[in-house]
């Protein structure tokens, strides 16, 4: 067999797996298109990952060193996040055909019977694949309750992954579908395949292909995936899209409406990536494990109260900050302000953004604004802090699935 990803077999090999040649054959059928496909998409990103930050001697250095993390997980350069459904056993198994140094975690959110053996399940797949994993238990606090288990999830793999970039499973399907709920937010989004989470990298190589090569590739592979019942109930905004608008779609185009939504998607995608460049640098709001102080009882733009002498007791560690003087026009500050909330783990949402903006074009001394996860957003002296939340949790979810 020529590990090369074309599924092809050079010869014939006993029962066991063993080959004629006394090497081990691979776990993958000698055809396996839609695994394939899963490889090669695999393959390119991590590749243009690699492009960009593979060269970085003070990222090699650091995980070079990292001793407490090779010996509880080997040489694992990237953690893969696997739920036991099809797309993420898909991108695990093709993380272990290409030889991929990684550690696959399950996250257990115990919002249903039975959801640590599906973990256990899905660990113990991916160890028949030669990979190493682990279950981790998390809790998940506050409504929507779609959002609260994703930032659980998130913050538990990148306590985890430090540095290392996260895999996620995500589908061109899933990209479609992300598109259209941020649309009926009013806000157009799209994930991309390389992004921010609070500091963690989170890397979507599948993001180019769709659902079904993933389902074909665990079909070639014998594999049982597990369906979360949650996919099933159009309670959830996501699946009443999956469910009932997107065939509705195929129907009054009379075709798959779901590729050019992804294409759609891809284009919003790089327009966001360019005028990003042209945001200003965020520079305290890539410290992710800075903490927020606690909230202000006013919002103070700017103080009238005498200046005090310095004082002796040590500095007050600062809240992430923006200057509103660096954010420029509209169209640039809302990105930066998606950027720098999404960093540190708030929601971003229109009414978010459009109260955001308002800080800035139309100040009137407004208290701060709720974005979640325990969060506010608001302006003191001429910057935009991120404070820890006296107010209730109610904004609405992120409009990206990450």
């Amino acid at each position: 067999m020529r590990d090369d990803g074309t599924g092809l077999d050079d010869g014939t090999g006993s029962d066991d797996g063993t080959r004629l040649d006394g090497r081990v054959a691979p776990f993958w059928p000698r055809r396996s298109p839609h695994f394939l496909q899963v490889r090669t998409a695999l393959r390119g990103a991590v590749q243009r990952w690699r492009d960009e930050h593979g060269g970085n001697k003070h990222w090699a250095d650091k995980h070079g060193t990292d001793e407490r993390w090779a010996e509880e997980h080997g040489g694992a350069k990237f953690v893969i996040a696997v739920s036991g459904g099809p797309d993420s056993l898909a991108l695990a198994a093709a993380a272990a055909a290409e030889k991929l140094p990684a550690h696959v975690v399950s996250i257990d959110h115990g919002l249903q019977d039975g959801s640590r053996a599906v973990s256990e399940g899905a660990i113990g797949q991916v160890g028949q694949w030669g990979l190493s994993g682990q279950v981790i238990s998390v809790r998940v606090v506050g409504e929507p309750l779609e959002a609260a288990a994703r930032h659980a999830r998130y913050q538990a793999l990148g306590d985890l992954a430090g540095d290392r970039p996260i895999l996620l499973a995500h589908t061109g399907d899933d990209q479609a579908e992300t598109l259209l709920l941020g649309l009926l937010r009013g806000k157009a989004s799209a994930m991309g395949e390389v992004s921010d989470y609070q500091g963690h990298t989170l890397l979507r190589p599948l993001l180019g292909i769709r659902r079904a090569h993933t389902v074909g590739a665990c079909r070639e592979l014998g594999v049982a995936a597990w369906n979360d019942p949650h996919n099933t109930d159009e309670a959830f905004r996501r699946v009443a899209i999956r469910r009932q608008v997107l065939p509705l779609l195929d129907q009054i185009i009379g075709g798959d409406a779901t590729a050019p939504l992804v294409r759609a998607a891809e284009l919003l995608r790089q327009d966001d990536d360019y005028l990003h460049t042209l945001t200003p640098k965020l520079e305290r709001s890539t410290a992710a494990t800075e903490q927020c102080t606690e909230p202000a009882t006013q919002p103070a733009e700017p103080s009238t109260q005498p200046a005090t002498k310095p004082s002796t007791e040590p500095a007050t560690q600062q809240p992430p900050a923006l200057e509103i003087a660096e954010l420029g026009p509209p169209p640039l500050a809302r990105r930066a302000i998606a950027k720098f909330l999404q960093q540190h783990g708030a929601r971003v949402s229109a009414s978010t953004l459009e109260a955001s903006i308002a800080f800035i074009h139309d100040w009137h001394g407004q208290g701060a604004v709720s974005v979640g996860n325990g969060l506010e957003l608001a302006r003191q002296a001429g910057k935009l802090v991120l404070l820890h939340s006296s107010l209730g949790d109610d904004s609405q979810p992120s409009a990206s699935s990450t």
